[in-house]
């Protein structure tokens, strides 16, 4: 049966997706960061540079995206409770991080919270399930055939 039908994914489908949105995550997180620091004149805080930007966003997203695969198998309505889950967790994150840091930081870590939680709870999962995206060489045959 055909992946796309039944809404379920891959494996290998969930981790290209993941990493396609961890890239796009890393290319968001470092404009932001950048022109965010332009702005505000942020100088300090270095914790959050290019190069860990470019490292972490594409592993986090690798294993959100694993994540992904074992709720859409295991549980039922799992694409639905992945959205619901991380959109949540972005909440707590802005909610809990934001509340114990100075004005300059709050800014930058509010943008990278909400490009990374509307990431992974919107573009990942239809990534990991659109019909034409990512397609293995059965699914593309069928897709050929119909």
């Amino acid at each position: 049966m055909h992946l796309a039908a039944t809404k379920n994914t891959s494996l290998s489908r969930s981790l290209l997706a993941g990493l396609v949105c961890g890239l796009i995550a890393a290319f968001l997180n470092a404009g932001y960061n950048f022109f965010y620091r332009k702005a505000a004149d942020l100088t300090s805080y270095k914790v959050i540079e290019p190069l860990l930007i470019f490292f972490a966003f594409p592993l986090l997203f690798l294993i959100v995206g694993i994540i992904f695969f074992e709720m859409v198998e295991n549980i039922k309505n799992g694409r639905l409770l992945f959205t619901i889950l991380f959109l949540v967790l972005m909440l707590v994150g802005i909610i809990l991080d934001i509340s114990q840091l100075g004005k300059a930081i709050e800014g930058l870590l509010l943008g990278i919270i909400l490009i990374t939680g509307l990431l992974i709870s919107l573009l990942l999962p239809f990534l990991a399930t659109h019909p034409k995206i990512f397609m293995d060489q059965e699914e593309f045959s069928e897709s050929a055939e119909s």
